[in-house]
């Protein structure tokens, strides 16, 4: 089935909101002693994507953002980290939220996210450098990831109840 021309204009706007996010992120570095911790703010976007249009266009949205921050401020590399975080965290995500049964809000769901996306930039890295080097290292990602995951799912809760736009999502 072929996207209507509204979802496809409101995908790309939701991509260079993500963008500016990340962007704006990239200025103000948190003051962690650890190396590429960050709360993750372009995560707000494609959480609230993931409840209004689903996984393939919260995954389209995603790596198009990657692949913009990736050839305007970063590498190969650190699209890889971006890429393996993202797809292993919106595959959870993904599962989590479609299992009624459960009863998880978008707030679970998003710390969920928030750590597998740790845990798969994690596995590229121990695969670049060997797990060895950096499993000390393990700890306060999975709880770097904890934390963002709850301030951005406290964020989407908010979105959703205030933002028409997404409020009537599933």
């Amino acid at each position: 089935m072929k996207p209507h021309i509204h979802t496809i204009t409101e995908l790309a706007i939701f991509t260079a909101i993500a963008f500016i996010f990340s962007y704006i992120e990239s200025l103000f570095p948190l003051p962690i002693p650890f190396p590429g911790i960050k709360l993750g703010l372009a995560n707000l976007v494609i959480v609230l994507v993931l409840y209004k249009y689903g996984f393939c266009q919260a995954l389209t949205v995603s790596i198009v953002r990657g692949l913009l921050n990736a050839f305007t401020f970063g590498s190969l590399f650190g699209f890889l980290y971006s890429l393996a975080g993202s797809v292993l965290s919106l595959i959870i995500m993904n599962l989590l939220k479609n299992k009624n049964r459960l009863h998880i809000s978008a707030f679970g769901v998003s710390i969920a996210g928030g750590i597998t996306h740790n845990i798969g930039q994690f596995a590229v890295a121990a695969w670049l450098v060997g797990p060895s080097a950096i499993l000390p290292y393990f700890p306060f990602l999975y709880f770097s990831g904890l934390i963002a995951g709850g301030l951005i799912g406290a964020f989407v809760l908010l979105c959703r109840q205030r933002i028409p736009l997404f409020s009537s999502t599933n």
